[in-house]
Parts: structure tokens; C-alpha cells; sequence
């Protein structure tokens, strides 16, 4: 089980409003969730066919934790938002308890001024935000039919997505003690998405040795709905191994 820092939610806003409209008429969708975050964990899964379900994003819960992660095995992305406010009431996001697998390849593409992204018992993902405090329903897309997942009820038949949270290391040292080398593509991606979505721009690395998983952190910037006071978006790269 991940710790999660305790969360301070913002005061409900025009926009939470229309969310919780939209939620009531919305009652029969598997998923109401935060679209930028999982904008950004589509980014970072696997574009290689053979490895099937890698090629999802994949959001479950986790304790008192929604996350939407991803990973092609050399990268590993994660965003946590809570289940439960400040008041003990449920928060207004929605994530079945079998979880969601959502083939990431359509949503790499940004969808401008969305904010919200619900998603269909029959796996249909629905676009919703506009200028300024507006919910509207911007556009949709299919993510049926990919790896087996045709509904939202197969997502839990079709193989069980990694342990990603075991990967996590539970602590830095912060002193790497010898050289050490990243793919330049990954570095420049994460940077693009930070660019989009945090508060400054600014992105944290720590790390333990050369040859172990580098984390790096961004705050980030959310546009609707309850989030915690400290939310980040969080990704685990691996070093690339070099000659002394």
C-alpha cells in the first residue's frame, strides 16, 4: 500500500458544479475522471503491439487513492486524486472497482480546453470542458475493441496490469555516486507534458544509484474537481547503462 499525503481539497467552483450536474446525468458511466492526468499516462505507454496490455492506461483505486499510470517498461507514470474529501464525503470522480484499461493510443492527442473525461459502459470516452468555466460535451472517442476490452466489465478478464507501486522506491539517497545516462526522448516527453501542466515548469529528480530507478516530479496545475493540496505528476524512468 502507497502512503498518500492527506488531502486539502479547493472550494467548489462553478465548473464542480456543473460536474456534479453532469455526474447525475451521467449515472450510468464506469468512469468519471480528470482529464489532463490521463492525457499525460498516455503519453508514456507502451506503443509496441506485442506487449498488449501495456499498450493501456490503466486507473484503479488504491486505499484512499485513485491512480491512472502507465508504462512501456522503461518508463512508469503515475497521478493520484482522492476518493474521499476533507468532509469524509466521496469525491465527485468515479472509477469502477474492477478498474479501467483505456488503450492509450487515441488519447495521446490533446483535446483543448477539455477537463473532464467520462468514459461508457461500452468503453466511448467523452470529451467535456470549453473557455472558462464551461462543461460542455466537446467530442468523443471509441476505445473498444483493443486487446479484447469491449466494455468496461472486461477490463478486469482480459490480464492483470503491473504492480506499479512496488517499482516505486521507497526512499533517495539523493547521491548517485557515479555516472549515469537517460534516453533523450524520454527526458524531452516528460518535459513537454511538465511544460503543459505544472505551475512553473520546473521538474525535481532524486534518485539512489546509476543503475536503479530515477523519479521525477512536477506539480500540477488541475482545472476541475477535488484534487489533493499536493497533487504531482510523478515519473520513474530507468537509466540507460553506460562504460566507465
Amino acid at each position: 500500500m502507497t502512503t498518500t499525503t492527506t488531502a486539502s481539497m479547493t472550494q467548489a467552483s462553478a465548473a464542480d458544479l456543473a460536474l456534479q450536474q453532469l455526474e447525475q446525468d451521467s449515472a450510468t458511466c464506469a468512469g468519471v475522471l480528470p482529464y489532463w492526468p490521463v492525457w499525460a499516462a498516455a503519453q508514456f505507454a507502451s506503443t509496441d503491439e506485442a506487449k498488449k496490455i501495456l499498450q493501456f492506461v490503466h486507473i484503479w483505486r488504491d486505499d484512499d487513492a485513485y491512480q491512472v499510470e502507465s508504462t512501456d517498461g522503461h518508463r512508469l507514470f503515475r497521478y493520484r486524486f482522492p476518493v474521499v474529501g476533507t468532509d469524509g464525503l466521496p469525491t465527485l470522480w468515479r472509477v469502477p472497482d474492477q478498474g479501467l484499461l483505456l488503450h492509450a493510443k487515441p488519447l495521446r492527442k490533446a483535446v483543448g480546453h477539455s477537463k473532464l473525461l467520462t468514459v461508457t459502459q461500452e468503453m466511448r470516452a467523452v470529451f467535456h470542458g470549453g473557455a472558462k468555466q464551461a462543461l460542455l460535451e466537446l467530442s468523443s472517442i471509441n476505445l473498444a475493441g483493443y486487446y479484447s476490452v469491449n466494455t468496461a466489465d472486461d477490463c478486469s478478464k482480459v490480464g492483470t496490469y503491473p504492480n506499479c507501486n512496488q517499482l516505486w522506491p521507497s526512499g533517495f539517497s539523493n547521491r548517485p555516486e557515479g555516472k549515469f545516462a537517460f534516453n533523450a526522448r524520454y527526458i524531452r516527453e516528460w518535459c513537454a507534458v511538465v511544460e503543459k501542466l505544472s505551475h512553473s515548469s520546473v521538474t525535481r529528480c532524486e534518485c539512489n544509484c546509476p543503475t536503479t530507478p530515477f523519479v521525477w516530479t512536477s506539480s500540477y496545475v488541475h482545472r476541475i474537481g477535488q484534487h489533493f493540496e499536493d497533487a504531482q505528476l510523478e515519473l520513474l524512468i530507468m537509466p540507460v547503462k553506460i562504460s566507465v
